[in-house]
C-alpha cells in the first residue's frame, strides 16, 4: 500500500494562498453576488458638496456606509473631487475603501458619465446611491430610474435640494 505523504507547512501555506486568491478574484465575487439575493449597490459621492464641515461637524464617508449597510453589497464606491482636493483628503478617501476621482472641470458631468458607464458596461447595480445635496444630480437620477434601477440619495441640511429629495426613490438625511 502506498503511503500518503503529509503536507509540509510550506505546502499548506501555498494551498491557502492559492485558495484565497481564487476566492477573492473578481470573477468569483461577481458569481457569488449573482447567486445570492443580496442587492448590488454603486455609491457615488459629490466630494466638494458633501465632504465638508456642517455646523462645526465634519461629514464622513463612514456616515454614508452606515446609512446603506443593510441595503446590500457596495460593489462600486467612488468619490468625485475637484482640482482643489488635497493629498491628505485623497489618501483618507482611499483608506475608507472609496476610489477618489479628481476632475479638473465640473464634477457633475464626470459623475454622470461614470454612473452611466457602471450601468451600461459594468456591474449593472440594483441600486445607485448618490451622496449629494445639489440639484444638479436630478437629471442623472431621472436617467437611472428610466433604466429601472432604484435610486437612493443621501444628503444633509442646510441646502438639501427639494428637487433631489422628490426625484429619488429613497432619501436619507445625515443629522
Amino acid at each position: 500500500m502506498a503511503e500518503i505523504e503529509e503536507e509540509t507547512a510550506e505546502e499548506k501555506k501555498l494551498v491557502e494562498r492559492i485558495t484565497n486568491r481564487i476566492l477573492n478574484s473578481s470573477y468569483i465575487q461577481n458569481l457569488r453576488l449573482r447567486i445570492s439575493s443580496e442587492k448590488k449597490l454603486a455609491v457615488f459621492v459629490d466630494g466638494p458638496n458633501f465632504l465638508r464641515k456642517v455646523k462645526n461637524r465634519q461629514i464622513r464617508l463612514e456616515e454614508i456606509d452606515d446609512k446603506i449597510e443593510n441595503m446590500g453589497n457596495a460593489v462600486v464606491r467612488k468619490v468625485f473631487l475637484n482640482e482643489f482636493a488635497t493629498d491628505n483628503l485623497i489618501k483618507a478617501i482611499t483608506n475608507s475603501g472609496y476610489e477618489p476621482i479628481v476632475s479638473p472641470q465640473n464634477i457633475y458631468i464626470l459623475m454622470s458619465i461614470e454612473i452611466m458607464k457602471v450601468i451600461e458596461k459594468g456591474i449593472k447595480p440594483d441600486i445607485i446611491v448618490i451622496a449629494s445635496r445639489h440639484a444638479r444630480i436630478s437629471p442623472i437620477l431621472l436617467k437611472v430610474k428610466e433604466k429601472g434601477i432604484e435610486t437612493v440619495v443621501i444628503g444633509f441640511e442646510p441646502g438639501f435640494s427639494v428637487a433631489v429629495k422628490k426625484t429619488a426613490d429613497l432619501v436619507f438625511s445625515i443629522e
